[in-house]
């Protein structure tokens, strides 16, 4: 693989990283909740990406693409998740009480938040699927091209929610204030029911 292809590859990945989407809801409601629980959110996700990259390197991802109805399943349970998570969000939203707001903005488990809003994403699988091989040369090193792949997937991602984590915390004093944690808790709720929406409608 040349430099000038793994550049392509990075540049475009970057900017498949970096737009939102559910994985950047999730990563940020934990975040502003605490960094630590934004890092594990961000370990959620990248544990994702790295099944993904896998699936894709095997094959498994031309396997599932060929089986609508798995596709199918798979979508609406990621739709699903998304919902329970915008109910979860909104529903601290419209609690005045701040101590009963912070119990219900920590109640989710932020690693398995991650995993699974990643993993039950067929979009990505999709986007992996039909990414990686465009940047693999033919040839004995096809196996090594992969895990460069992979690796650059893996770490590209793990910068990029260090960054929006790193960003997160410096905006937490706000929070400290029942209002505006509220007002946060109604966007991102309200961003995850429409991520939700769109990813039902396909």
């Amino acid at each position: 693989m040349t430099l000038e292809r793994w550049t392509a590859f990075v540049g475009v990945l970057l900017v498949v990283l970096c737009t939102p989407g559910p994985d950047f809801a999730v990563v940020l409601r934990h975040a502003l909740a605490g960094p630590g629980r934004g890092v594990r959110a961000a370990a959620g996700i990248v544990t994702g990406l790295a099944g993904h990259t896998a699936a894709a390197a095997v094959g498994l991802s031309a396997v599932l693409a060929a089986l609508p109805d798995v596709l199918t399943a798979i979508r609406l349970a990621g739709a699903a998740y998304l919902v329970w998570l915008a109910a979860h969000a909104l529903r601290a939203a419209l609690t005045r009480d701040p101590e009963a707001v912070s119990a219900r903005v920590h109640s989710p488990r932020p690693y398995l938040d991650g995993v699974a809003s990643n993993l039950l994403n067929p979009k990505a699988l999709l986007f992996f699927l039909g990414l990686i091989p465009q940047f693999v040369v033919p040839g004995p090193t096809v196996t090594a091209q992969l895990l460069l792949l992979a690796g650059t997937t893996v770490v590209a991602s793990m910068l990029w929610w260090a960054v929006v984590i790193a960003v997160a915390a410096r905006g937490r004093a706000a929070l400290a204030r029942s209002r505006v944690r509220r007002a946060v808790d109604a966007v991102t709720g309200g961003a995850l029911l429409a991520v939700a929406i769109g990813v039902v409608r396909g």
